[in-house]
């Protein structure tokens, strides 16, 4: 990066400690297409690595006050590019991995009080599932996952993903309706 655009990060870079976050559109500006390159270099998915640069920018915003006025702006921007995609990069991994309890709690406080009963029948259901019932039923109504993915993360073919998915369902209409289930496998 040249001295000059490395000036203009720094300046920013203390504005944006001041209070001034309208200046991170400068910064983006200025360094955007290597923070890409740093989240692409880390994610490898184009998609998630603009979500990283988003919350990179973010991360900037929250914590510029620590960066130091007059070292290289640059490098502290790239390596908090760096750590943000790292993070994004755990996260997914979590996701990914979660099988238990850990995937689903409908009923936190977030619910309004008329869809919380719902919600706590509904997380009572998903924790008398079996694990793999539970992430078959994670990745497709809540990571909104195709076939494909599903295929491709649990190394299996489609169609087993398929009879996976009408299982889960199967199973999970009978945990909240109790008893077993003899009508149509749809839920």
């Amino acid at each position: 990066m040249s001295p000059e655009n490395n000036q203009k990060l720094n300046n920013l870079l203390v504005a944006v400690a001041k209070g001034y976050n309208e200046c991170l559109d400068g910064i983006y500006d200025i360094a955007g297409g290597q923070m890409l390159a740093v989240a692409l270099s880390v994610t490898h998915n184009k998609h998630s690595a603009e979500d990283v640069v988003h919350d990179a920018l973010i991360k900037i915003a929250r914590f510029a006050q620590k960066y130091k006025e007059g070292t290289d702006p640059a490098a502290w921007i790239m390596s908090v590019t760096r750590r943000t995609a790292l993070d994004h990069m755990r996260m997914e991994k979590r996701r990914g991995e979660a099988g238990g309890e850990e995937l689903f709690y409908l009923s936190d406080s977030g619910y309004y009080d008329d869809n919380r009963d719902s919600a706590i029948a509904l997380e009572q259901a998903l924790k008398s599932l079996s694990d793999e019932d539970r992430k078959i039923i994670y990745y497709v109504y809540y990571l909104d996952m195709t076939l494909r993915e599903i295929a491709k993360k649990t190394h299996t073919s489609k169609s087993a993903v398929q009879r996976a998915i009408k299982r889960a369902e199967k199973n999970l209409k009978i945990a909240l309706l109790g008893g077993t289930n003899d009508g149509p496998e749809t839920l």
